[in-house]
């Protein structure tokens, strides 16, 4: 009957033996019935209240009072489980009354006591020892609670500090500063410096001092942003480590809860950068023309489709075109006319500032928003000179204007500007392909 109704709180099961008459006096001050429908109906509300308990050191002796009659009497210690988070063990006493009918025992009187009766010699008015016990057992359990979260901390610091990756955590507080709280030793590995001077950095920000001005900002932003549990934001930012190398991390934002320390916000940051390497060496590839290394057709496509020229103070536009590569082709074969457009290439490079771009087999372009129109035309010059100075023979047009500035307007204008210069080479006598040699 005990463990019936401690360790699976069966009601069916404990009244099951209940025979008319009877008794019950109960542990509690006013659990106190007789007549078997009234015991009934009490023990029917227990359903559902009893938190699961563990009994132990149990004893109990029966005397037989009368043919038939029997007495049980006994003692034993009630636990509650772990599992039910309530704190309680006490010696508990137990008294019955059976009588068999029929070969089969029916229970007649049951009475349950333990307040006062815990009451030891020394104690005075209440039963300290029963308290002391339930004390002593919380302690236990707290401690058993504690060598588990000890043993869980572990395992986590252990993966914590394994991981390839900074896990950081802050306390936001009110007035929007930032308590770093925690700190593994990925991150002292992501910025280069010892794990103990990582608590010497000040977070108060939300982020390392070695990132990028503007993507500090751009972070600040996004983390101000999160305003409720589950919020999170990511950003990809440059950081430079204390030994001078930079590197690209991706910084994920998560606001985790919420206490008496503020908003718990967690950082998880990966070190991103050979995948932005990869990524920016397939975007060279994909605007950089094979043979020269400059820019592409595609890449000056989409200069001419910039509407932010529209806004530049001055533009210079200058398209070169180079003499005599089908000759040379013809003449020395392919290789050595791709050495004089690699040759043709470098010297253009070398006068200009500017960006330039292969936009045909010998054809360049270059586009200055940076110089003046002295300087710009100077640079002109210069390459003309390296070519000149390198035996290459080069048509050129050249288009400047402060703002407004049209690129598209410009670049018709040096077109037109290199064929004119272009004819005028080729109509020379000199120079006339129509000449027998």
């Amino acid at each position: 009957m005990l463990h019936k109704h401690y360790d699976e709180n069966d009601v069916d099961a404990v009244t099951a033996s209940f025979a008319d008459p009877f008794s019950w006096v109960g542990a509690g001050e006013e659990e106190y019935c007789t007549g078997l429908e009234n015991v009934l109906n009490v023990f029917r509300q227990f359903a559902g209240k009893v938190p699961k308990c563990n009994l132990t050191d149990e004893h109990y002796d029966v005397i037989e009072v009368a043919d038939s009659i029997y007495v049980c009497s006994g003692r034993l210690w009630v636990t509650t489980d772990q599992s039910t988070n309530i704190y309680l063990r006490v010696h508990q006493r137990i008294t019955t009354v059976f009588r068999k009918i029929d070969g089969e025992l029916k229970c007649n009187h049951l009475h349950l006591s333990n307040p006062y009766v815990e009451m030891v010699p020394g104690d005075v008015g209440f039963p300290t020892a029963m308290a002391k016990h339930s004390y002593d057992y919380l302690q236990e359990c707290l401690k058993e609670k504690q060598h588990e979260i000890d043993s869980q901390s572990m395992v986590l610091n252990s993966i914590y500090d394994t991981v390839p990756c900074s896990i950081i955590r802050f306390a936001r507080k009110h007035d929007g500063a930032y308590e770093l709280l925690f700190a593994n030793r990925g991150t002292a590995d992501l910025m280069g410096i010892p794990v103990d001077d990582v608590q010497l950095i000040d977070w108060s920000a939300g982020y390392c001092p070695f990132m990028d001005e503007a993507d500090a900002k751009r972070l600040a932003d996004l983390m101000e942003g999160l305003r409720v549990p589950g919020d999170h934001a990511s950003a990809v930012c440059q950081v430079r480590r204390r030994g001078g190398d930079s590197i690209y991390v991706n910084s994920v934002n998560t606001f985790i809860s919420s206490d008496e320390r503020g908003d718990i916000i967690q950082k998880i940051v990966f070190d991103i950068t050979e995948r932005i390497m990869v990524e920016k060496s397939l975007a060279r590839m994909s605007y950089e023309d094979g043979l020269t290394h400059l820019y592409n057709r595609t890449k000056f496509s989409q200069e001419l489709d910039d509407e932010s020229y529209a806004d530049v103070e001055q533009l210079g536009i200058a398209y070169f075109d180079i003499n005599g590569l089908k000759a040379m082709n013809d003449q020395k074969g392919h290789a050595a006319g791709d050495d004089l457009i690699c040759r043709t290439a470098r010297h253009i490079s070398e006068a200009f500032s500017g960006s330039t771009y292969r936009i045909g087999g010998d054809e360049f372009v270059v586009i200055d928003s940076e110089s003046d129109e002295d300087e710009f035309r100077s640079q002109v010059e210069q390459s003309l000179k390296l070519m000149h100075d390198d035996g290459i023979e080069i048509a050129v047009g050249c288009s400047w204007r402060s703002k407004p500035c049209s690129i598209l307007e410009q670049f018709d204008e040096a077109d037109r500007l290199m064929y004119r210069d272009k004819s005028a080479f080729y109509s020379s006598k000199l120079h006339d392909r129509r000449r027998r040699q």
